[in-house]
């Protein structure tokens, strides 16, 4: 085989080699749920599998190394962001809902099925209702550099008064060992803020009419 055609089939190779590598790579940021990749992968495939067809004779060995290059690029750092982040959601979701059992034996707010995650941090996670109505609004739980849970901040809103907004948040604080060590109750009206007591914010429950599930 001369070499001219040699290098015709490897540039063959190298273009569909890039393409394979943008649907692969499609389908991962589709199963994360990354729209954007996800669509902007294959239109992308296609765009190369056109300049692969019209340099099917004459090879643009350009294109080869720009692409070397991009993957590289997108490799080490889009992708492997993304593989972190998706990464992190599954361990902070090992927090959420199926850990309800457990709030319920130590009295802690529950997460309600309903309620999904808004926020993730690298070690925090928000789950919160999708409106604002009276009663408990979100839940922050926060771990510590170990992955165990540090503690965990609801929000419940109150009635809007001529102070503005309200507000009980209950704060959990939990020891090395996984047990409750100390749980604190806020109340906030506007711009004041001040601790009570957990037979304060059940009375103020109670006036408010929103159901304890702690």
């Amino acid at each position: 085989m001369d070499m001219p055609a040699l290098k015709i089939i490897l540039y063959r190779i190298c273009m569909c080699v890039v393409i394979i590598w943008l649907l692969a790579a499609a389908v991962w940021e589709y199963r994360i749920d990354d729209k954007f990749w996800a669509i902007f992968f294959p239109l992308f495939a296609l765009f190369i599998l056109w300049q692969a067809i019209k340099g099917w004779h004459k090879p643009n060995w350009g294109w080869v190394v720009s692409m070397a290059v991009w993957i590289a690029v997108i490799s080490f750092f889009n992708l492997r962001k993304n593989y972190n982040d998706h990464q992190n959601k599954l361990l902070l979701n090992k927090y959420g809902p199926v850990l309800n059992a457990k709030r319920a034996k130590f009295g802690i707010p529950l997460i309600p099925a309903y309620w999904q995650p808004h926020y993730y941090g690298d070690r925090e996670v928000d789950w919160s209702k999708k409106d604002s109505t009276i009663g408990h609004q979100n839940k922050n739980i926060y771990l510590d550099s170990l992955h165990r849970v540090e503690s965990e901040e609801d929000t419940y809103n109150l009635k809007h008064a001529k102070s503005g907004d309200r507000y009980v948040n209950i704060t959990t604080y939990f020891s090395e060992s996984g047990d409750v060590d100390s749980t604190g109750y806020t109340l906030e009206a506007g711009m004041n803020n001040k601790t009570i007591s957990r037979t304060q914010a059940d009375s103020i429950f109670k006036a408010e009419k929103i159901g304890k599930d702690y």
